[in-house]
Order: structure tokens, then sequence, then C-alpha cells
């Protein structure tokens, strides 16, 4: 079982030191409504998202939104940072990262800008969270320490230990549990300092976390008994509740039901506890679980049923969270002699295990592409070591050539034996030169092969993750799982046969786009099983070859846009035609994909921003600075273009 603290207490972490006292919600609607000045009537309504952050989501995007919109209408940089600060983290809960995002971005720009160090440790640390929230913990964790730095240089020890205690949830959930320990012991040591009985209680219960992630209970406890005594001393009731329900999770895990039911039922007593949708689902499962281990199969039974007609949490968890009632359930009906249902529960349990394991595979795709990129640079990198050396090499060569003559104009005047000795030293060297220059060519083909193996083992590597991915595809029943299995298959694929043609090529530094851009078609062609009878496939594709840094994201591009097109453009119709065409003007470069297909529909441009097809392509396109059109009246024609594009070079060039 997770322990519920990560996942409920630290989600407002990053946020509870930004406001130094929180105003009632009435003084703030009568600032928001009734101020004197736009300005207080912004502050209102921004305080007012961010009061609603753990109360009502939706309700809180919506003043963020009319903060936004009186913001807009009477400009002021710092204020409509604030804004944008809290109104991301309320997309963020309503899991609209992509919005969340941008406007994070915006915020971060305004604090640079204005040299506000405050403003901009808070908006890095709730990109943090956008991140943490969407299970990218690599990226929480890089934005955490940006967030660390920028604290630090400001001096405000309570946000440096917020940062600290983040960073320590984070190596806790990536089960790096050393480094957990140590940054959780650093904001241990300034809430120690502070004296303040909130952040003692939050910062116990996480070093709980870590002991109970590793199911060693009785350390866990033990910092759970230290939060408990300072949650009673705390004014939040949650820390006091939240440590009640670790601890019986604890002896869940020890097999000590009867104690595990003594901290859950101080929990049930609690008024409107079922009010609160994830603690309660939480609550049952705990429940369920010590009853089931006490062999009371009805009672388990009835808790867990319980628990599955409860509304969507809100921390998204609902998959997970189901997993363990159908679970418990499969278990309480296999021991009740309920074979038939023991088998529903069981299929329903393996059925939400899939599509949890599916969700951890795609975000080890995303690990692996950044992996994948950074190993590429450190390659590059030794290769470029490797031709400084050679110019190093070159460069002494041509130093001995001037010392030789220099050597020779004097010994001139010594006569013909100087000059006799000159000419054997000047055998000597040209011999030593002749070595030196078959080392040079010697290590330009080594360096040939080895880019030409790199090309080789990356191309082979992508073609394994490509079946890795079609093989888990084969085990997953979730219709958007599969789905998504099936378009990183088709990206993977994608990068895959760009290294084929670099391999197959030999030209080391780029391929020729007509030959890629129709193996590419062709490839996509296969696996959405399009019958060249029923789609005409028109290409105009110039002669050009593209470096790699240019060929991967228009490789990724193009696959996306050709799949749109496969899979939308042609839905009840049944024959049409696309057209996919690359041509050179001026110093520009013109991608443009085009089909007769039903068009885009009014409104359905703006429903694709969240996608990750759109994400991707609006990530490469900012990284090869183009510009998109759009055009959906008869069928859909997207025009790429791409400004000062580098056509292939050398690598050492």
């Amino acid at each position: 079982m997770k322990s519920f603290a990560a996942l409920v207490a630290s989600l407002f972490i990053c946020i509870i030191h930004v406001f130094g006292q929180i105003h009632s919600l009435d003084s703030l609607e009568e600032m928001a409504y009734k101020g004197t000045t736009n300005s207080i009537r912004i502050e209102g309504l921004y305080k007012l998202c961010f009061s609603y952050l753990s109360i009502d989501p939706k309700k809180a995007v919506l003043y963020g939104e009319e903060a936004l919109l009186l913001c807009n209408k009477f400009p002021n940089e710092l204020l409509q940072a604030k804004v944008f600060n809290n109104l991301a983290q309320a997309y963020d809960l309503q899991h609209e990262f992509y919005k969340s995002r941008a406007l994070l971005h915006k915020a971060i720009y305004i604090n640079v800008k204005h040299n506000d160090q405050v403003g901009l440790g808070n908006a890095q640390n709730n990109m943090a969270l956008s991140y943490y929230l969407e299970g990218l913990f690599d990226s929480a964790l890089f934005w955490h320490f940006r967030a660390l730095e920028t604290r630090t240089k400001i001096g405000n020890p309570l946000q440096v230990a917020d940062s600290y205690n983040n960073i320590g949830i984070l190596y806790s959930l990536t089960k790096n549990y050393s480094n957990s320990i140590y940054y959780l012991k650093e904001a241990l040591n300034i809430y120690t300092a502070k004296k303040d009985t909130n952040d003692l209680a939050n910062i116990y219960s996480n070093m709980a976390d870590v002991y109970q992630r590793q199911e060693k209970y009785d350390s866990a406890i033990y910092f759970l008994n230290k939060s408990i005594f300072y949650s009673e001393k705390a004014s939040s009731p949650n820390l006091i509740r939240n440590a009640y329900l670790n601890m019986g999770f604890c002896y869940n895990g020890k097999n000590e039901y009867n104690l595990a039911l003594s901290y859950f039922n101080k929990i049930s007593i609690t008024p409107n506890i079922e009010k609160d949708v994830t603690v309660y689902s939480y609550l049952l499962v705990g429940l369920a679980e010590a009853y089931l281990g006490k062999k009371e199969y009805k009672v388990a039974i009835q808790h867990a049923r319980q628990g599955l007609q409860l509304p969507s949490v809100g921390d998204n968890n609902r998959i997970e969270i189901n997993s363990y009632f159908y679970k418990i359930l499969s278990e309480a009906y296999e021991c009740s002699g309920d074979s038939g249902k023991a088998l529903h529960y069981y299929k329903a349990y393996k059925e939400a295990a899939d599509s949890l394991k599916a969700e951890e595979n795609i975000r080890n795709l995303n690990d692996l592409s950044a992996k994948y990129e950074s190993k590429q640079k450190d390659q590059q990198i030794e290769i470029l070591n490797k031709d400084n050396k050679l110019k190093s090499l070159a460069l002494k060569d041509k130093k001995n050539i001037i010392i030789f003559y220099s050597i020779g104009l004097i010994s001139l005047v010594f006569g013909l034996g100087s000059i006799l000795l000159l000419y054997f030293n000047k055998e000597k060297l040209n011999h030593e030169l002749a070595q030196k220059n078959r080392i040079i060519s010697q290590s330009l083909a080594d360096k040939d092969i080895l880019l030409k193996e790199i090309h080789h083992r990356v191309k082979n590597n992508l073609q394994v993750i490509s079946s890795l991915l079609n093989l888990q595809s084969k085990t997953i029943q979730d219709e958007k799982a599969l789905l998504a299995i099936k378009e990183a298959r088709d990206r993977v694929k994608a990068m895959a046969l760009i290294h084929q043609n670099l391999y197959v090529e030999g030209t080391m530094a780029g391929i020729d786009m007509r030959d890629y851009i129709e193996k590419l078609i062709n490839s996509l062609f296969s696996s959405y099983q399009i019958n060249d009878a029923n789609v005409q496939l028109l290409m105009e594709i110039d002669p050009i070859q593209l470096e790699i840094d240019h060929l991967i994201p228009l490789g990724l591009i193009l696959n996306e846009l050709i799949s749109n097109a496969l899979k939308y453009a042609f839905e009840g119709k049944n024959a049409g035609k696309l057209q996919v065409s690359l041509h050179t003007w001026q110093d520009k470069l013109i991608l443009q994909v085009k089909d007769d297909g039903i068009g885009i529909a009014p409104g359905a441009e703006a429903k694709s921003l969240n996608t990750m097809g759109y994400q991707l392509i609006d990530s490469f396109m900012k990284k090869l600075k183009a510009e998109l059109y759009i055009d959906g009246t008869n069928g859909t024609t997207i025009t790429l273009i791409i400004p000062s594009y580098q056509q292939k070079t050398a690598v050492y060039e």
C-alpha cells in the first residue's frame, strides 16, 4: 500500500508559504467585488483562486480567469505574474498541464524582467508541481532544484526548507531513499529552528513515508508518532488525520489489524469525513484491508464496495484506488467461497493494473527519449574532442616544419657540413610527418566507422523499443492505452528510419529526404492498414539532404501530421488523396501535408491543443523556429515554414 501522506499532504507544500496570512473567503470576496481600485479587485480574485485550490478547483479556475480578464484591461505585469501563478495551479488540479505551463513560463519571464526573485522562486516551484502532478518526476526535480537555487539567493529559510521537502518527497517517489532522507533532514533542521508545528508535523510525516515505502514499518511508526505529537499542537486538523491514516496502513503492513483499526476509527468519527473524497477513499481501503486480514470478509466487502461507489477523487488516482478495492474484493469473495464474484473482481483488478502499467510505460518512454538525447550529445562531444586532438596534432606538425626551415637558414652559415646534417634531420622529420599523417587518416577512418556503428546501434535499440511496445500492446485491453502505445511505437519507428538510412547510405551527416519520407509513409500505411486503392499518395519532394538536427524533429512532425490524416481525414469516405510536398524557397524549407478529406470541424483545432501529438509538434516547431498554417477548407492543408534550414555537411567540418 502506498503512503497517503506523500500523495496528499505534499500536494500543496509548494504553496503554503506563498502568502503570509490567509484572509477569510468573505473578506476576499469583499476585495474582489467591492474594491475601490482595480489592483485591490485583482488581488482579491487571485487570492480567492488560491483559497479554493484545495476546496473546489473548478471554482478556483473561474476566479483565476476572472482575475486574468481584469488584468488584461488594466496591465500591471507583477500583479499579472501572481495571477498566472495561482491560475496555473488551478489548471494543474484540473489536469490541464499545457495551459498551466504556458502561464508559468509567462510568469517566469515577467519575474526575471523585473528582478522579482520571490515571484521567480514561486513560479519555478509551481512549474515543478505541475510536472509532479503529471507524473514526470525528472522534470519536477529539475524545476525544484532551480527554485531551491533562487530561494537560497533570497535567503528565505522557510521557502528553502519547502524546496528541500519537495525534493525529498520526489526522491522517495523515485525510490532514491538515501537522497530523500538527506533533503528531508535539511528541511527538518530549518523547521526545527523556526519551531513551526505545522511544518514539523508535515516533515516527520514525509520522513515516515520514506520508511513506509520500504516496508520498514517500525521506523515509519516512530516518525509518525512525532508527526502526531506536533499535529496535536498545529492549526491544521488535516495533519493529524493524515498521520492517523498512515499509522493505520503501517499496522496493516505489520498484520496488527486491531491496532490499525484503532487509528482508522479515529478518522471515521470526524464530522463530514465522507465529503473529503480523497481521504475517505483511502480510509475505506485501509478499513477493508484490515477486516480482510481479520478474516471478517463481509465487513471487508462492505467497505470495498462502498469505496467503488465514491465519485472521482481530487488527485486523479481513481484507477489506482479502485485496483486496491478490486483486489480486496477478489480475495474476500474467494475466501468466502464465491468463486464467480472472485473471478469477476480479479479481472477488474488486472484491467486496472494493465492501465496503470501502460501509463508507467508511457512515462518511461518520455524518460528514455530524454536519456537518448543526452547520450547523443555526449557522443557529439566525444567526436568534437577527437577533432580538437587531430587539429592540435596538425598544428604541431606545422610548428616542426617552421623550426626545421629556421634551423636550415642558420645552418647555411656553418658550411657544407651543416647542410649534410640538415639533410639527415629533414629525412627524419619527413618520416615522422608521414607517420603522423597516417595516424590522422586512420583516426578519420575510425571516426567514420564509430559514427556508422553509433547509428547502427541506435537504430537497433529503437527497433527493440518498438518491438517491446508491440508486445506490450498485445496484453492491453484499454483502448486509449492501446492507442497511446501504438502512437508511441510509430514515433519510435520514425526515429529508427533516420538512423537506418544514415547507416545504410554511409553519409553519417544526412539522408535523402525523398527516400526517408517514402519509407515513413509506407510504414504508416502499413500501421494503419491503408490500401493504396483507397488512399492515393502524391509526393513532391525536392532532392534535399538535411542534417540530423533537422531530420529528427521534421521526421516526428511528419509522423504526427500523416498519422492524423490517415486516422481522421477519410472517415466516412471510400477513397481520397494524400499529398506530401517538401520544397526549398529562397533560404526556407516548405513542408506541406494536404488531403481532400472531411476537413476540420469548427472548434476542433482548439480541442487538439491538449493532445500529446499537438504538443510534440509545438515543441519541435519551437526548436526549428518554424511557422504553422492550417487551412480546413476543401479537406485539410497543413503548411510548415522552416527558416534557415541546414543541408548536410560533414560532421568534422
